[in-house]
Formats: structure tokens, sequence, C-alpha cells
């Protein structure tokens, strides 16, 4: 019984975080500058705006995260275990970060950090970049996906797995385009994230046009927003991103 009892004590002076359990490295939706802003069945979506000089503290990525920076940035990443990374990530750069990424980010150079994260709420299965780059030192799967090119605008697939799609969309001045009008995935429901100035609307006027600026995002609820349209009033070319979950069997 005495040694017991001592086996207590001895505990009870231990310093407390020997005895105490290591806490839980956050998520996103704990992490203080990523601001919740969209959560349905498919996705959440986080605007991420950080000042000039703050950082992005220690967080974790329980699903895999397609994330679109707005406007350019320089910024020092930290992984645990890891030397830090200094990079660019330039304006528009899409990045997919898988689950179970675990890093911090802090911001340098002269401007803020202003990022959408898209976290897929569904299980990913095979990942694959198509006609860009996305995943670093990965081959391009961009034979049977060739850019389309109209009057009107150009789109270039970038990302693809069997439950989600990512294509970038360039709009030419004055232009528009409906989104049913791309053969992806017609009727799939979507998140359209904004890369500069321009508008969607629905022709059946179903809702009032908005008026989108750089990182404004708007979700397209498939079937039921088929006949929505973007367009650019713009004197130059208007990009918006698009990822697309198909209606899988």
């Amino acid at each position: 019984m005495k040694t017991k009892a001592a086996w207590f004590a001895a505990v009870w002076l231990l310093p407390l975080p020997l005895v105490a359990q290591t806490p839980a490295v956050p998520t996103m939706d704990h992490e203080p500058h990523h601001h919740l802003a969209l959560h349905n069945d498919f996705v959440k979506v986080f605007n991420v705006e950080v000042p000039l000089g703050d950082s992005i503290i220690l967080h974790s990525h329980d699903q895999g995260t397609v994330a679109v920076a707005i406007g350019e940035q320089l910024v020092t990443v930290g992984i645990p275990g890891k030397p830090d990374v200094h990079q660019k990530n330039a304006d528009a750069q899409v990045r997919l970060q898988r689950s179970g990424y675990v890093h911090s980010t802090h911001v340098d150079g002269d401007t803020p950090y202003h990022t959408v994260a898209v976290e897929l709420m569904r299980p990913q299965t095979n990942f694959h970049n198509v006609c860009a780059e996305i995943l670093p030192g990965q081959p391009l799967n961009c034979v049977d996906v060739p850019a389309r090119i109209s009057s009107a605008y150009t789109s270039q697939a970038l990302l693809e797995s069997r439950e989600t799609f990512v294509q970038l969309v360039r709009v030419l001045p004055h232009q528009s385009v409906k989104l049913a009008d791309f053969p992806s995935s017609p009727g799939a429901p979507e998140v359209i994230v904004s890369l500069d100035a321009g508008s969607i609307s629905a022709n059946g006027a179903k809702r009032p046009e908005k008026a989108l600026q750089p990182g404004d995002f708007v979700w397209i609820d498939g079937a039921a927003d088929h006949d929505s349209v973007y367009q650019n009033r713009g004197e130059k070319e208007a990009r918006f991103l698009e990822i697309i979950f198909p209606l899988v069997p």
C-alpha cells in the first residue's frame, strides 16, 4: 500500500506536460484565419485572409482540399519534422492538399495572403493531373481532354479524381458562357471560384445577377441551376475556377 501511494505521489510531482495528453493539432475549422463560408454534403469552403507578417498556425486537413491562390503569394510553409519551405504561389495557382496534411504558413513579401480553400467532404479516389501539373512530379493525362476553345471562352482541365473535376475557364471580354454548355458533367453540382471581376445569373431570373470579385464563390446546385450564366462585361478576360462533382453511380 505504501508503494502504491508513493507511485501516485511521484506522478503528481512530474511536470504537467509529462502527464497531460498532448493536445491535438487543430483542423481548418479551428484555425483562426480560416473562415467557414459554406458547408454542405460536398464541400466546406473557407475564406482564408492573413495580414502581412502574420501566420496561419499549425493545423491539419482531415479531408482533401483544393486551395486557390487569390493574388500572388510569398510564404514560408512549416511542416513538422521538415525544414521550412519558402515558396511563391502565383495568382490563381491551384494546389491539392491531401487528407492528413499538417502545416503552418507565414506570410512574407509585401502583400497580404488570400486563399479560397475548398475542403472535399467525400473520400477521393485516384486524384491525378489532367492538362496542368497540379500534383508535382506526376504525369499529365491530357490526351483525351483537350482544351475547349470557342468565340466566347477557353477552358483547361487541371485536376481530376473519380469524384471531383477541376477546370479553369477564361471568358473573353464582353462575352458570356452558360455553365450547362460544359460537357464535363452536365447537371452536376459545383463550386465556382472567381479569379477576376465578373457576374453570374440565371436565365430564368430565378435569382438576381450577382457581381463577383476575385475570391468570391458561388455554389451551383446542379440541375436546379442548370441555366446559370457567367458574364464578363470587362475589357480583359475574366477567369473562374470550376470544382465540379460528377454524378457518379
